[in-house]
């Protein structure tokens, strides 16, 4: 199998995601006024009123991102990589979880310490708001489903395209949600998806740089 070397495009993509999320803690940090446009004008775009059944899909979406509920999936992924041998690609997804989403997230969450949103919250949520623990770990893990899939399902397109659809699809889902139940802000979700970005391209190419196969 041809290792999955990390394109160009991929690394540009990176150190805009990179430059991007800096800008986004430097306003949160110093509390610049464009931080809180963003803020306002998203929020009453995504906290428009749904139907019940739309309101405890979300409820239901943020809830799928909760930490008991990421450990199950990855520990179900990792089983299932070290069953096929695939020992570098659950090295991959154990980093990317357990490393970034759970401790690194963390340290950030405390040197920021940025209060959450005062709005009327749907679901309960503690520690601090930015950047979003769900939308960091949705990426990081999702993430490397698709670089996974990409990956091993190169010579079936249809199957990949869906898998990395849905996956997409649901890294969006978890970080709209968070915004919709009132437990963050916008831009924390937007830091949350930059970081998560990052850190995945790094864990690949720690990986993946010396022609190992994941």
């Amino acid at each position: 199998m041809i290792v999955p070397k990390i394109s160009r495009w991929r690394w540009g993509l990176t150190w805009i995601a990179g430059l991007l999320f800096l800008i986004d803690l430097w306003g949160v940090t110093t509390h610049q006024a464009w931080v809180t446009v963003v803020d306002t004008h998203l929020i009453h775009l995504i906290r428009q009123p749904l139907a019940p059944a739309g309101t405890q899909g979300m409820i239901m979406i943020t809830s799928a991102g909760n930490p008991r509920c990421v450990v199950w999936i990855t520990l179900l992924l990792l089983a299932v990589l070290v069953i096929a041998r695939r020992f570098r690609a659950a090295l991959m997804i154990l980093i990317n979880v357990a490393g970034w989403a759970g401790l690194g997230n963390t340290v950030i969450k405390n040197l920021v310490q940025r209060p959450r949103p005062t709005v009327h919250r749907l679901v309960a949520a503690s520690s601090y708001s930015f950047p979003s623990g769900h939308s960091v770990t949705a990426m990081l893990l999702w993430g490397a489903v698709i670089v996974l899939t990409a990956y091993y399902l190169a010579n079936h397109p249809v199957w990949k395209s869906v898998i990395i659809s849905l996956a997409s699809l649901w890294i969006v889902a978890i970080g709209v949600s968070r915004v919709f139940v009132g437990v963050h802000y916008p831009t924390d979700v937007l830091g949350g998806w930059l970081l998560g970005f990052c850190c995945l391209t790094l864990t690949q190419w720690a990986l993946t740089r010396k022609g190992s196969e994941l």
